[in-house]
């Protein structure tokens, strides 16, 4: 609305946003299992990833939800940085399903494989460790893809395989 001398009215005026504009992660080839994929994490850091397998169905020994098929990804991690890095792969790995949505960890104990130290890793530069990260999907959905986020989520760099 205007008013006055062609003055715009103080509720139709909007302040400027400042809106970042983040860089693109470098594009890399389709990833499969047994396919190590270099990712970048927040401060500078890298890590190598693989995904080593899928267990499918993994055995929950407690606390089994029903109508839920859990099926377990080992991992390697190595930090290829300078710095010791930590990390908590239960916030860095997902799965997408064959009903295209996304699975977060489920959090639950496998009897197929460790969970790192509950999801938890440190490691010292070129130091690596392995371990499995659990998912509870739906009964009839298979997974399709791992993708695993670095610095839990906030790095902008993603690594995909898929199955």
């Amino acid at each position: 609305m205007l008013t006055g001398c062609n003055q715009e009215s103080a509720a139709e005026k909007k302040p400027d946003v400042f809106v970042p504009s983040l860089p693109t992660p470098p594009p890399r080839p389709p990833a499969y299992l047994g396919d190590t994929l270099e990712l970048d994490r927040i401060g500078d850091s890298r890590v190598a990833v693989t995904v080593r397998d899928v267990i499918n169905p993994a055995t929950v020994p407690n606390g089994r939800e029903p109508d839920k098929t859990y099926i377990a990804v080992e991992l390697s991690i190595k930090n290829i940085g300078r710095l010791t890095i930590t990390g908590d792969a239960n916030n860095n790995v997902s799965v997408v399903g064959t009903d295209e949505q996304t699975y977060p960890s489920s959090l639950a104990t496998v009897s197929n494989c460790t969970n790192f130290l509950y999801g938890q890793f440190v490691l010292a530069p070129q130091s690596a460790t392995t371990g499995c990260v659990a998912f509870a999907l739906p009964t009839g959905v298979s997974p399709t893809q791992v993708r695993y986020s670095p610095s839990s989520g906030i790095s902008i760099d993603v690594g995909v395989w898929t199955l």
